[in-house]
């Protein structure tokens, strides 16, 4: 939903791909589980359907605060090359927001990837404008260190102590509110739950965070997604569902297992509606060799179908088609368009027009 200029994406956005965030080593090593195994099997973070924000800062100078992406409050923050990949460093006490055209809706996620300079170096997160004190804060808020989770009034009221590794590496953090529930993820752990949070919500998430020239803290890959339809009501409903939470490997067909929520949310609801029968589509932004992206969408598709078959769903109630870069639904000249139109959707047979 922000207007500002867009930089271009250099390499190659993958049909299907989510926003690749690095992992840490525990969840890398977790990721050669198949969906549905270990601890992928209670994973429970789903990504909004449509994306208003998603940074990219591939092609932003060194040194400079990514103005056209994010809008600078205070502080000391530049662009950085680490390891080879561009990130924001953050090196004193600063604060920088996300700007939306208008108030979150009630459903909404956030996903970024953090690595904190020290682990009593806090970034806190708020969804609405902070003009108090946080113990006057009204609101629950987001808040990182080495027990990272949900806090209100400057006291955790949902948190898991993770400790170290949010300093050792990268860490994937994904916040999912659905109404008035809250859930946070760090890789595959999920360190909180708030089945009743109290969340207004603004145009602008508020990031504070804690960095030093020394210990430095580094933030890149964030997305802000809206809409969390339930599946088979949208199927009821309209007649399709588009998800951007089925993952796969990269210029692969393998289904990663952080998949597992909406793989075994249109596996239940196929095995619970007998009537039931689905065509899967696959669908890539414009990025890529054309015949490439439609031949990867269709064996991609086939992995889904492929998976629920080999999950009990009877193999004529499914249907795959890749449709590569064919129907967008966004610009595919932003980085939240190309976010956007690298999707899967599921049709309820009999309702495709």
């Amino acid at each position: 939903m922000r207007t500002s200029a867009r930089l271009p994406v250099p390499c190659t956005a993958l049909l299907l791909m989510a926003f690749a965030l690095p992992r840490p080593a525990a969840a890398q090593a977790d990721s050669a589980q198949q969906p549905g195994q270990g601890v992928w099997r209670n994973y429970d973070f789903v990504p909004g359907t449509e994306v208003w924000l998603a940074t990219d800062f591939s092609n932003e100078p060194v040194g400079r605060f990514p103005g056209s992406q994010l809008k600078f409050v205070r502080g000391n923050m530049q662009i950085v090359e680490r390891n080879g990949v561009k990130v924001l460093e953050v090196a004193s006490a600063s604060e920088f927001q996300l700007v939306f055209d208008q108030a979150l809706p009630p459903d909404f996620t956030l996903e970024w990837s953090e690595k904190l300079g020290a682990t009593n170096m806090i970034t806190n997160v708020f969804f609405s404008p902070i003009e108090t004190a946080l113990s006057r804060y009204p609101d629950h808020y987001v808040s990182l260190y080495h027990s990272p989770g949900i806090f209100h009034h400057g006291n955790p009221v949902s948190n898991l102590r993770i400790g170290q590794p949010m300093v050792d590496a990268m860490n994937p953090l994904k916040f999912q509110v659905d109404g008035e529930y809250a859930i946070m993820y760090v890789g595959t752990e999920r360190v909180a739950q708030v089945p009743v949070v109290s969340l207004t919500r603004g145009n602008a998430i508020t990031f504070r965070v804690a960095g030093n020239q020394r210990l430095p803290t580094y933030i890149s890959d964030i997305v802000v997604a809206v809409g969390l339809d339930k599946l088979y009501d949208a199927l009821m409903k309209d007649g399709v569902f588009t998800t951007r939470g089925i993952h796969f490997d990269v210029d692969s067909d393998r289904l990663r297992p952080e998949s597992t929520p909406v793989l075994e949310e249109l596996r239940e609801s196929l095995a619970s509606h007998a009537e039931l029968s689905v065509i899967i589509e696959g669908h890539t932004d414009s990025t890529g060799a054309d015949a490439h992206n439609l031949e990867l969408s269709q064996r991609r598709a086939g992995a889904v179908a492929s998976y629920l078959s080999e999950h009990g769903i009877a193999a004529d109630r499914l249907e795959g088609v890749g449709k590569g870069e064919t129907e967008p639904v966004a610009d595919n000249g932003t980085t939240e368009g190309r976010q956007q139109n690298r999707r899967v959707v599921i049709r309820r047979k009999g309702a495709e027009n």
